[in-house]
């Protein structure tokens, strides 16, 4: 069978009768850490996420939702330990991106289009010197937001596709450069394949996937409707 890239999505904010059916899908150290945040939005956020993640993990294990065991690597990642299966997720209020494949770790990074407090110091920190070039050359052209979005969503998700996360060193690598005409050319680090693309309206989304050999193509799903 080949090896898949599946990029599913889900409107966390939506009224949609799923999440008043699936809440109960949580395991109890899920169900503490969602008690322990602060505000009612907060709490419906991430239990919907996660209501969303076993669902479609569901899918794959053919295992009810409710079942599964997800653990951590040393670094924090979750990890289904009776699968051999890779799977990534990222939320923000009102979106869910989840990343799946059978050929390597993947990441996932959704983040919502908002004016960027103290753009000029991130950049100069987590950038590297030709994605700066790029982002002036796009500040000069009222570009810089979009763009600034499509880099840091990649370079955070290949970052979660090798479990470091924010530990990253992230200014030493790109995944974008100059291009002798038209748009900024989109690349990838050695090993990786990068996707971008808008999830929804309002918000940017990257996945990575670290293929142990040539990398599928990414299908894309929409949850529930794609269930």
């Amino acid at each position: 069978m080949p090896s898949f890239l599946h990029i599913w999505q889900a409107d966390l904010a939506a009224n949609d009768a799923v999440w008043r059916t699936i809440g109960n899908t949580l395991s109890p150290p899920e169900l503490t850490r969602q008690h322990q945040l602060r505000t009612l939005a907060l709490r419906q956020t991430y239990g919907r996420a996660h209501s969303f993640l076993r669902a479609v993990l569901e899918l794959y294990t053919f295992q009810p939702a409710s079942t599964l065991y997800l653990d951590t690597d040393k670094h924090g990642k979750p990890f289904l330990p009776a699968f051999k299966l890779h799977f990534n997720l990222s939320y923000r209020p009102g979106r869910a991106l989840l990343a799946v494949s059978d050929a390597g770790p993947v990441g996932a990074d959704v983040e919502q289009l908002a004016p960027i407090s103290g753009e000029e110091a991130l950049v100069a920190e987590l950038f590297s010197a030709a994605e700066q070039l790029v982002l002036r050359t796009a500040t000069a052209r009222a570009a810089s937001g979009p763009l600034f979005y499509t880099i840091w969503t990649r370079k955070e998700a290949y970052a979660k596709a090798l479990g470091m996360g924010l530990s990253m060193p992230f200014a030493e690598f790109s995944v974008l450069g100059p291009s002798a005409a038209g748009p900024p050319a989109l690349v990838a680090p050695a090993g990786a394949s990068l996707h971008s693309f808008a999830v929804g309206a309002g918000y940017q989304g990257a996945v990575a996937l670290l293929a142990r050999g040539a990398a599928p193509a990414p299908q894309y799903f929409r949850y529930p409707v794609d269930l």
